[in-house]
């Protein structure tokens, strides 16, 4: 199938499903997943369609996130690098929480703490992996635990976080814009909210697919972060909002 019938047939099912993920399009059009990645980008160019975390939907159109365990597999050796790059900053640090998130997941196995260090997390899998790889003391979230997103972010999560002050909160998101941080879900905006008024420094770990994307709700400004940890150079108009913003912007060194 040539590129005008690859992105017809995306567009024609976008008008039916709202939106689609990378697997969709990999699926519907028999492309690769480099190839249906340059159809999105095409696509999303001439204004038809929106860059959506994982995918691609109609304008002010998203579905769901694909499930936790399915991104697991996507970006692996970005998502290491990002790990290794962010996990420095909890050096020294006693008390440091860890986002929902498969990239933060692989910051435990870099990570270097006394058995003193209290590490707090919502992920199943984050927790995991502070058992398997750290000597840190774990403290694990309550609240009703979600099987495609493997964490929660409900109320008694919510309830369970005001007991903590952190020196260190690594955290995810499904895009940022020179307006702010996003987010998939509503109850991901209270929840990220309160870790930014429990924590001192706040460290958005994300690689470069998600620059210039917004999502379903903006959830934080600019200048409620510290770091930004990220796997590539950033736009120049998303570097000077940062930069205006007294955002520190960390990239692996050439």
């Amino acid at each position: 199938m040539q590129s005008p019938q690859r992105l017809q047939l995306m567009l024609t099912t976008l008008k039916t499903k709202k939106s689609l993920t990378l697997r969709e399009v990999m699926t519907l059009t028999g492309a690769s997943r480099d190839t249906a990645r340059r159809d999105i980008i095409k696509l999303t160019a001439t204004g038809a369609a929106e860059r959506s975390y994982g995918g691609l939907s109609l304008p002010n159109s998203f579905n769901r996130l694909d499930d936790y365990l399915t991104r697991q597999a996507d970006h692996p050796t970005a998502k290491r690098q990002l790990g290794q790059l962010a996990a420095p900053l909890a050096t020294g640090k006693q008390r440091f929480f860890l986002d929902v998130s498969t990239t933060i997941g692989m910051i435990p196995q870099f990570l270097d703490l006394a058995p003193t260090t209290l590490t707090v997390t919502n992920s199943l899998d984050i927790a995991d992996q502070l058992l398997r790889k750290t000597t840190s003391q774990v403290r694990l979230l309550g609240g009703n635990y979600q099987a495609e997103r493997r964490g929660t972010m409900d109320s008694a999560a919510l309830r369970d976080l005001l007991s903590f002050k952190f020196d260190l909160t690594f955290l995810s998101a499904a895009g940022l814009t020179s307006d702010g941080v996003f987010f998939a879900y509503q109850d991901d905006i209270a929840f990220k909210q309160q870790l930014r008024d429990q924590s001192q420094q706040l460290a958005l770990v994300l690689d470069q697919s998600r620059f210039d994307m917004t999502h379903n709700y903006r959830g934080l400004a600019l200048e409620q972060l510290d770091y930004l940890v990220t796997n590539a150079p950033v736009p120049a108009n998303l570097k000077t909002a940062l930069t205006t913003a007294n955002v520190m912007i960390l990239t692996p060194k050439n």
